[in-house]
């Protein structure tokens, strides 16, 4: 015998919802009774967004396009390795164009990305420019996709 899943969840949650109405009155407060304290093996969580970790303010430097592929430095000013993946995940959202893009963080403009060097990312549109551009080094099951390498990790 097959059990439609979504009428067994919508029967629990009735009833869950209808047993915690009835409770309210209760002296000591609402309590479930003891067969519903726990949930329903048939209802799993729907998976939440993850929210990107906020960007820090960076400033864009030295950005060339020519053809399918571009390069950034963006300046931020003690960039920590966490802050400089925040600051290339925001850049990487705004890319739309070409099929491979190099984005390296730097704590100052100055030293053109030689000293001051925090993280590079490396973003692809598809598969065919991921076996391109960065010979497998990026994979990924969706697309675009962002490879990160950092080498100011402590």
């Amino acid at each position: 015998m097959r059990i439609d899943t979504r009428a067994t969840v919508a029967a629990g949650l009735l009833l869950v919802t209808l047993t915690a109405c009835g409770d309210e009155g209760h002296e000591g407060g609402a309590t479930a009774p003891a067969a519903m304290t726990t949930a329903p093996t048939a209802v799993t969580a729907a998976p939440t967004a993850m929210t990107p970790p906020a960007a820090p303010a960076y400033t864009v430097a030295n950005k060339i396009e020519r053809g399918e592929t571009g390069s950034v430095d963006l300046v931020l000013p003690n960039a920590t390795a966490e802050s400089a993946e925040a600051a290339i995940e925001h850049y990487a959202r705004t890319i739309d164009g070409p099929s491979n893009y190099g984005i390296n963080v730097i704590r100052d403009k100055a030293d053109d990305g030689l000293e001051d060097y925090v993280c590079h990312g490396e973003w692809v549109k598809d598969a065919p420019a991921a076996r391109v551009y960065t010979g497998g080094r990026v994979t990924s099951d969706t697309w675009p996709a962002l490879g990160m390498y950092c080498s100011d990790r402590g």
